[in-house]
This record gives C-alpha cells, structure tokens and sequence, in this order.
C-alpha cells in the first residue's frame, strides 16, 4: 500500500473516530448533568485534568520517537527500530511508575484545593484511583505501540481499537447510569474497560512487527530525545491550564460551564485533526526521501483545505453554541450556563489553535524540536500571566483570553520559522489566507445570526445548522473563486466526479 492511499485511509478512519469520540462526549457529559448534577461533572472534569498534567512528564518524547522512527521504517531498518522502541518503552514505563506516586498526592492535595459538597472525600479518593488506570495502562504497555503505528502509517489500526472501545464503553456506561448505579462505580467499569486497548495493541504490534527490546543501547537513537519538551509542555497547558486554575481559583460549576462549551469547541477541533492527523507521517515521508518540491506542492493545497474547512466550521460554531448550549443544559437547573461573550472567545482561540496544525505538523516532522522550544516556553507563559491576571476579575472570560492570547503568539511564530527554516514560502501566502479567512467568517456569522435569531427546540437547531452550513459552503465558493480560483475549481470537479461515480 502506496502512502497516498495510507494518508487516505488514515484521514477517513481518523474522521470515523472523532466523530464517535465527539458523540461519546456529548452524551456522557449529559449523563451526568441530569443524573449526578453540574458539580460532580466539573469534579469529574477537574480530575481528568489534574491527571492529564502526568504527561508533562512525556517531555514530548513521544513527538521525537515518531520523528525519528520516519526514516528507519522507510529504509526497513529493523535494528535502528528496536533501538528506538527500546529507549521509548523504558522511559514511558518510568512514567507509568510515576503516575502511582502522582495519584497518593493528588488523593491527599486535591480535596483542599476546591470545595465539595455532592461527594465524601473517599467517593473522591475512589474517583481518582478509578480514573487512573487506564492512564497506567497507557503509558506502561501501550503507548509506545500506538506511536510505532503511526510512525509507520498505520494510525487506523489503533483508532479502529479505540472506536470498538468506545462503543462499548459508552454501551455499558448508559446501562449503569440507567440501573441506578453511584458515580464510582461507572467511572471504575469505565476504566477497565479501556484496558482492552493496550493489551489489543500489545499484540498487534507483536504479530506485525519484529520488535525485540534490547537490555542495553550503547548509542542514543533518538538524538533529538529531550528536545521536544517545551512543545510538550505548551500542549499540555493548553488542553489543562484553564480547567485547573478554574478549580483554585474559582468553583466547580465554572469548570462544569467551562466543559460543556468545550465540548462545542474540543468536538470541532477533534474532527479538524482527524482531516489533518495522517500528516505528520505523510511530510515525514517525504522529507526523509528529500522530495522539496512534492512537498511544497501538496503544502499549498493542505494548508487552503484546512485553512478553508475551518473558516467554515468554526463560523458556524460561532453562530450555533449558545442555542446548543440551552438546549443540552434544559432540564439542568443548578446554574445558569449562559456565556455569549466566553463562549465567542474560546471558540476563535480553538479556530486559531487549528490554523496551525500544517505548519506545527512539518516543522515536527522536520524534527526541529529544540530550535522551536523557547517559543512553546514564551507561549505557556503568556497563558499563565494573562489567565491568572484575568481570572478574579472575569472568571471563564479571563481563561479564555489567556488562551486566546497566547495561541495567536503561538500560530504567527510557526508560520514565521517556517518561512524562514522549512520551506522558504512567501509570507504573503499566509498574508492572503487569513484575510480571505476573516472574509468568509464574518459573511457566514452575519447571515448565520440573521438566520437563527429567536428561540429554537432540537429539530430547528439541526435545521438552522445545515441551513448555515449549506449557505457557509456557496458563500466559501463565491469568496474563493476569487481568490483561489484553481483549488475552487479543483474541489468542485472531483466532488462532480464523486456524484457521477455512484449515481
């Protein structure tokens, strides 16, 4: 199987996952809401990110190994793989043992840092220890497998074990909750039901792959190891940040509000990157073959199409949030979850997040990790200050204008190191993008709130969005018919194609 067709299957199975995934986190959340309340949804969301702060300890290693690993899976070099394995399972396992000492202190640390009132303090010792073990499981056994996957194209395989996960899980969830069930007891069944992922993945790998793990590597295959850290650290602040300084800072029902937009914005962004996750390896490749030109000319076409695709998705999330937000919140009636200009916020700093993806994407398959790290630091410290200025005076607004802030630094700079150290592209090229971008997006939200104005049930919600996104599409094609005239055409024909193939 040829690359293009392995980018191909990997775009449409990845697509299949955040669709799934984006459902799961839609119905869940609600679950809870109706049937535990907004503050154990926020405790349950608080956690999750406290757990998620572990992977600082990744140091981004796990951007490297795949980076590194392009080149031997491209030549078939069997021995430099296992070299690399070998040094990528150790220091994950070391990891995984830390996370055990990591869950005692947050048992001991977090019941002091926020106030609860819904559950006992050992209901949320048991949250905890619950929602941990998958964490462990992931990073003692299965992480390492999922990145050899990736690395070597074959990303569908693991997002094709998660999907079956999912299901289940979600399955088995609704059957509790429905029962009657406490909320330990469906986080801990949760859990254990996504250990069947790792061990899957084990098993493939040792089927597929002759991976032998060796005692000692006299020399370093991953030279590049720790140099991945500060885009490491800037990830995870980013996705963990804002729900943790809710939790100190603030209360629970914020982080609750704070989640269910995010759920909006998380979902987008997550079928964005499932349009965009096979690139990495993709560039990869054809960086290690030294194919510039290639590279420059499927560079342009990816970054109008992404570019293009979240215009139009992220407008009409613009429009869309807050009618979906009253709607999947009815019934719930704790707090008001009413946050128009919070919610307009975070949804521009998730459309400037996924703006960057192809450049982030090259320049970590160029593996220029350490020239790009002090950049990441600048980023988390510019979330940090402006978040923590913010937050007493302004609460989710403050978090959201951190991030919003520090995302926009972010994005400028890659497209910047790009131009000057990868490909040598025009800044007038991005110049063009944005401002047909911000075109388009104020078009389709001007049309959009005209649209949907008054109050709306589930079934004109769903009217109103295709309506908007039917009408966001032929505002997309006139406005880039002028700008973009060949790639308009290009995307029309093969969609004519498509029509006349099946029909």
């Amino acid at each position: 199987m040829d690359r293009k067709k392995k980018l191909q299957i990997n775009t449409s199975v990845s697509l299949l996952y955040r669709i799934i995934t984006l459902l799961y986190g839609l119905v869940l959340p609600r679950l809870i809401l109706l049937y535990f309340g907004s503050e154990t949804n926020g405790l349950i969301n608080s956690i999750n990110n406290f757990l998620n702060i572990i992977t600082f300890l990744d140091f981004g290693v796990g951007a490297v190994v795949e980076a590194t690993l392009y080149k031997p899976l491209s030549e078939n070099d069997s021995r430099k793989v296992n070299q690399i394995m070998t040094v990528a399972k150790k220091h994950f396992r070391k990891i995984a043992y830390v996370l055990i000492i990591y869950i005692f202190f947050l048992i001991i640390i977090f019941p002091r840092l926020t106030d609860i009132s819904s559950l006992s303090i050992w209901s949320v010792f048991f949250l905890i220890v619950s929602m941990s073990i998958s964490k462990f499981a992931q990073y003692y056994f299965g992480i390492t497998n999922e990145i050899l996957l990736n690395a070597d194209q074959k990303g569908y395989i693991q997002l094709l074990s998660e999907i079956v996960v999912i299901i289940l899980n979600l399955t088995l969830i609704i059957a509790l909750i429905v029962a009657g069930a406490h909320i330990n007891q469906v986080i801990f069944f949760s859990s254990l039901i996504y250990l069947i992922r790792p061990i899957y993945l084990k098993w493939y790998t040792s089927q597929h792959y002759n991976i032998e793990i060796e005692e000692k590597v006299k020399s370093n295959p991953i030279p590049q190891l720790w140099n991945g850290v500060a885009q490491h650290v800037a990830y995870t602040v980013q996705n963990s940040l804002n729900t943790i300084i809710l939790t100190i800072f603030s209360s629970l029902e914020n982080v609750s509000i704070y989640s269910v937009y995010n759920i909006v914005t998380r979902g987008l962004n997550s079928i964005i990157h499932s349009l965009t996750n096979s690139l990495k390896p993709f560039f990869g490749n054809l960086l290690a073959n030294n194919e510039e030109d290639l590279l420059n000319y499927y560079f342009d076409k990816i970054e109008w199409f992404i570019h293009t695709v979240i215009v139009l998705g992220f407008s009409i999330c613009v429009v869309m949030i807050i009618p979906f937000v009253e709607l999947y919140t009815s019934g719930v009636e704790d707090i008001n979850y009413y946050a128009p200009l919070f919610s307009f916020l975070l949804v521009i700093s998730q459309a400037v997040y996924c703006i960057r993806i192809p450049y982030n994407y090259l320049i970590q398959s160029a593996g220029h990790f350490r020239q790009t790290q002090t950049s990441s630091i600048i980023e988390v410290v510019i979330n940090l200050v402006v978040s923590l200025l913010f937050i007493h005076k302004f609460e989710l607004v403050g978090v959201a204008l951190g991030t919003l802030t520090s995302m926009t630094y972010g994005t400028i700079y890659l497209v910047l190191y790009l131009r000057y150290n990868i490909l040598f592209r025009s800044i007038k090229k991005f110049g063009k993008q944005i401002f047909v971008d911000i075109i388009t997006f104020i078009v389709i939200v001007i049309i959009g709130i005209k649209l949907t104005s008054g109050e709306a049930n589930v079934m004109l919600w769903v009217l109103n969005s295709v309506s908007l996104g039917i009408i966001g599409i032929m505002v997309i094609i006139i406005i880039n018919s002028l700008f973009y005239k060949k790639n308009t055409l290009y995307i029309v024909e093969r969609i004519k194609r498509k029509f006349k193939t099946k029909f």
